[in-house]
């Protein structure tokens, strides 16, 4: 896996082709493999392009993520409730095409911090249900039962 680039890093990449680069910017960049020299300046390396890329995907994950989780809040209130990744996609709107990636990195993320567990009901990757934990359902979100009145028995007198 990849180092992350720090946020100085991103930036410089951002400003390659530009008049903005520093003699820092070019000598941490160069050092980090992330550009080239070519003929009227610098230009990306491969690395570079991959690492701007991965950052776009990353910050597009964490931008879906609150949609992901009132999705899953709406399919499932009770912690014993099993859903799909489909019932997600479903609830939250979004175009299976270009978000099922995201939405699956979101539930794993979600899993991760505790609030979803996955189920695997058998071998193969067709039955694998999620489930929301107690720690991840908020008191006010669960429907309270109606309390019966309960009547005091009557004493007996003796």
């Amino acid at each position: 896996m990849a180092n992350p680039l720090t946020s100085a890093t991103i930036s410089a990449l951002l400003r390659v082709g530009t008049e903005d680069l520093s003699h820092s910017d070019v000598f941490i960049l160069a050092t980090q493999g992330l550009i080239n020299m070519a003929d009227d300046g610098f230009e990306l390396a491969p690395k570079a392009t991959r690492a701007l890329k991965r950052q776009a995907r990353q910050a597009e994950a964490e931008q879906i993520r609150p949609i992901i989780w009132e999705a899953v809040k709406a399919v499932s209130n009770d912690p014993n409730r099993l859903f799909r990744l489909d019932d997600v996609l479903k609830a939250s709107g979004l175009i299976k095409a270009d978000h099922r990636d995201n939405i699956l990195e979101a539930l794993r993320h979600f899993r991760d911090g505790g609030l979803l567990e996955t189920v695997k009901l058998s071998d193969n990757n067709f039955q694998i249900f999620w489930k929301r934990t107690p720690e991840g359902i908020d008191p006010s979100e669960v429907p309270e039962a109606p309390q019966s009145e309960v009547s005091e028995a009557p004493e007996s007198e003796a």
